[in-house]
This record gives structure tokens, sequence and C-alpha cells, in this order.
């Protein structure tokens, strides 16, 4: 079995930018706080939105999203509890509310 790779994640949050390593095998969320960055999060599981960030360089692998529609993951969307780096990510966390509006906005209208 071949060895993980590892990436270069560089998260924004709050704005503060912040780099940390993160291996293939390990979610965005769990490299983050292994590096001490404190990133929002809630659920661990892919489900209730709060680790959404919107990715602006890269990709990941996030089949356990089932908080976010397809469409928006293409966008950029992703649950840093769930997502598995395939590349570099640039990304901004803290998007709960923008994904909230993006997916369920037309409702509240």
């Amino acid at each position: 079995m071949s060895e993980p790779t590892t990436f270069t994640i560089t998260a924004e949050v709050d704005g503060t930018t912040h780099s940390f390593p993160c291996r293939s095998d390990q979610t965005v969320l769990a490299a983050a706080e292994a590096a001490g960055v404190l990133l929002p999060s809630s659920c661990c599981s892919g489900v209730c939105t709060t680790c959404a960030a919107l990715l602006s360089e890269g990709s990941v692998h996030q089949p356990d999203a089932m908080g976010v529609k397809a469409e928006l993951q293409q966008q950029g969307y992703a649950l840093l509890c769930v997502a598995f780096p395939r590349s570099d990510l640039k990304l901004r966390a803290g998007m709960e509310d923008a994904l909230y509006e993006a997916q369920f906005g037309q409702y509240q209208k």
C-alpha cells in the first residue's frame, strides 16, 4: 500500500491566514486541530455545516458531506470534517452562513 501524500493547506479564518500540513488520509479539520489551528466545527460527521469552507484552489474528496448539495460542492464548498485533500488547498473557513443561504435561501423569501 502506498504512503499517504502530504499537502499544504492554507486556510483563512476570521481574517487570519494559517498554513498546515494535511495527509491525503486525514480530514482537513483533523489536520488543522493537530497543527493547533482552531476551525469552526460541531458534529464532525458531515451534516451540520458548521465547518463549511469555500475552496479557492485545490480539490477535496468528501463522500460523507451530506450537508452540502453536489452542485455546491462543485462550486467549491466543502465540509472540513469529512474533506480529504487531493491537492494543496487554499480555503476560507467559517462559511456556514453563506452555505446555508446558498442551499436554503430561496425558501426563506
